[in-house]
């Protein structure tokens, strides 16, 4: 028998026989030290659980909590508020075990919102048995179809469970419970089904948090021409961190102070790309990794926001929304084809042929033509 459990014997039977001592002091006493008895083994026992037991906790009131779930090479976040709870994104089939057991240890009988950012496998691998296991309220996904044994599976057992499919729309809102969600993409048809990835700013207080699937540069750019609010203190970082996606320009509008990358630790595609963890150091971003951390657990209380684990610092200093990224020239020209090109393309002059400009306005009007291959 351990220690633990000695003490909560003595502890029952201190209190079961109270009435026999005497009324006065020594029953006092001996309450007290029950009591101390009590709390003490509590606290070990916290202590004994390390932080596993913690990060089933559900939010305190008027708190945000999201869950970034280490599913390996795929995506699947749990958003908690008042409440409500919003998945976004599934994981591939194979973390569909991991997945419904976190939910089981929160007690969860009920997602009130599920978003499938696009129709990749390692975005909706789950879903079916995720809407088997749970009753959802609401789905959100894209109008288009896609040719997928999971995809269609997926759509089956939507229907069979009578779940509300919702295709949003840019501009569109919701409610989790104190929080606004916008969602601010796609805005428009793409060839690519990542840049046809659902993205939604949610907001809670003070605190935004950006959530963009497998968006690319080129979804990226179209939501800045739209003029989207794109500002957010937290970046989900589109794309496993891959170099197509967290562009220069998409990350001097959003600014992150933080940026959570969602991969498999040694993948396949090199996840994330060094080009993509420069552009994150350049703003100032401390950077959070599941393949190296875990699952990261992250609770706002609507003006500081507090991660279960240290992350990845800059070695500069994020700046405010007019500073981080605004202050780095957005556009190099080539003095001899007269091209202009965004900081990253790869068909950038060599320095004694560069020209710098602030907006893409600056370039045009003294004659530059935009690269052809990096679009700016």
């Amino acid at each position: 028998m351990c220690a633990q459990d000695i003490r909560l014997r003595f502890i029952k039977w201190r209190i079961l026989n109270m009435k026999k001592y005497r009324t006065g002091r020594a029953a006092v006493l001996g309450f007290l030290i029950a009591l101390v008895l009590l709390f003490s083994g509590c606290a070990e026992a916290a202590n004994e659980s390390g932080t596993s037991g913690s990060s089933y906790a559900p939010p305190a009131s008027g708190e945000l909590k999201i869950t970034f779930l280490d599913v390996g090479q795929a995506d699947c976040t749990l958003l908690e508020s008042g409440g409500q709870t919003m998945l976004i994104d599934a994981g591939n089939r194979g973390d569909a075990d991991l997945i419904i057991q976190y939910l089981d240890n929160l007690g969860t009988t009920r997602l009130d919102y599920v978003v499938f950012t696009h129709p990749h496998e390692d975005h909706i691998g789950s879903g079916s048995r995720l809407v088997n296991a749970f009753e959802v309220g609401t789905a959100y996904m894209g109008a288009e179809e896609f040719d997928s044994g999971v995809y269609r599976k997926l759509i089956e057992d939507l229907a069979e469970q009578k779940v509300n499919v919702v295709h949003p729309r840019p501009g569109d809102q919701i409610l989790l419970g104190e929080c606004p969600v916008e969602f601010l993409g796609p805005v428009k048809d793409y060839e690519d089904v990542n840049d046809d990835s659902i993205v939604l700013k949610v907001t809670h207080g003070e605190n935004r948090f950006l959530f963009t699937g497998d968006a690319g540069s080129e979804a990226e750019k179209d939501m800045i021409s739209y003029g989207y609010d794109l500002k957010a203190d937290l970046l989900k970082t589109g794309h496993h961190g891959s170099a197509t996606s967290s562009s220069y320009l998409f990350l001097r509008e959003v600014n992150p102070k933080y940026a959570v990358i969602m991969c498999e630790t040694g993948n396949d595609y090199g996840h994330p790309h060094e080009e993509t963890l420069s552009r994150l150091r350049d703003v100032g971003a401390t950077v959070y990794r599941t393949d190296r951390m875990g699952t990261v657990t992250v609770v706002s209380d609507g003006k500081e926001i507090v991660f279960s684990v240290p992350g990845i610092e800059s070695d500069r200093e994020h700046g405010t929304d007019e500073g981080g990224l605004g202050e780095i020239t957005s556009y190099i020209g080539n003095r001899n084809s007269k091209k202009f090109h965004l900081p990253d393309c790869s068909n950038l002059p060599a320095e004694q042929n560069r020209v710098y400009f602030q907006t893409r306005k600056q370039a045009v009007d003294e004659g530059y033509a935009p690269c052809g291959n990096c679009n700016p």
